[in-house]
Formats: structure tokens, sequence, C-alpha cells
């Protein structure tokens, strides 16, 4: 083999290990996305498994939708106000993360949309008068965000099949 042979044999073997260790890092990164959603999913389901943070969560859904001040709010909720504010900021955290990118969007639909919506419901009027007496539109400005990028995914839907009857022929692999 003469060395003309030997050079286009040592570029095709180049080019061929560039090309299959681009593959494999595509691969690898698809993998790792994967991982990441598998372990913000468990994570994030791990709030559900905190007892204050559920019946905070629970708490908020017992409410009245006329409370107009904290000060109503922490009456209403009493020893357990500081359950349902807890709820509040962790949605606001959630929404900040979720805005960054380092959650997905599916996950935290899937798992906590309707608590979010509620909770903007049921708090809005509140949050409302506190940013005017604050003279401020970032009070829980997250939890509202979130809220309504819920309710434009499910306004956007032409029809929202609930879990049981949309997976109901689904088996595990």
């Amino acid at each position: 083999m003469d060395l003309d042979s030997a050079s286009q044999w040592a570029e095709v073997l180049g080019l061929v290990t560039i090309f299959g260790a681009a593959i494999y890092s595509w691969i690898t990164i698809k993998e790792m996305k994967k991982d990441r959603k598998a372990s913000s999913s468990l994570k994030l389901s791990e709030l559900w498994q905190n007892k204050d943070f559920s019946h905070g969560s629970i708490s908020i859904w017992m409410q009245p939708d006329d409370l107009k001040s904290f000060k109503e709010l922490e009456e209403f909720h009493g020893e357990n106000y500081p359950k349902v504010f807890t709820v509040l900021l962790t949605w606001e955290s959630i929404a900040i993360t979720l805005h960054d990118g380092h959650f997905d969007f599916d996950v935290v639909r899937k798992q906590f949309s309707l608590s979010m919506i509620t909770a903007w419901q049921k708090n809005k009027l509140i949050i409302e008068n506190f940013r005017k007496e604050q003279e401020s539109e970032q009070a829980f400005e997250w939890l509202q965000w979130v809220a309504e990028r819920m309710i434009d995914y499910y306004d956007g839907e032409d029809e929202v099949v609930p879990a049981q009857i949309a997976y109901k022929d689904w088996k595990p692999s």
C-alpha cells in the first residue's frame, strides 16, 4: 500500500470515528435528558408524600373563593396557614424552575396543574389586593404565570381526556 492510499484510508477512518463519536454523544445526551426528566419527576412527586404539603394543598381546595387579604387567609386557615403559604411558595419555585427549563412542562402539568390552577383561582383576589397595597405586580407573579400557562394548555386542547380513560389499555413493558 502506498502512502497516498494509506492517507486516504486514514481520512476515512477518521471520519468514521468522528461520525461514531457524534452518534454516541447524541445517544448519551438523549439518555441523560431522559434520566433527568425521570429524576425530576420523582423529586416532584415526593411533594405529595409530605403530610404538611398535602394538607396545605387540601386546605387551599377547601377555602372559600372570596377571601380578600392575607389576614383573612390566615384567619380562615388558622394553624394550617403556614402549610397553605408553603404550598403557594412551592408553586412559585416550581414555576421559576419550569420557566428556566429545568423541569419538563408535561411532568409538572400531569402532577400539579389542577392544584396550581386552583391555588391561583382561590387566592387571586388576595394576591391582587396585596399587589395594590404594595404597589408592585411581583407578588406571586410566578404562581399566576404557571396557572395561566396550565389554563392556556387546557384551553388549547380540543378535548382533555382523563388518564383513567386515555390510558385504560396501557400495559407495562
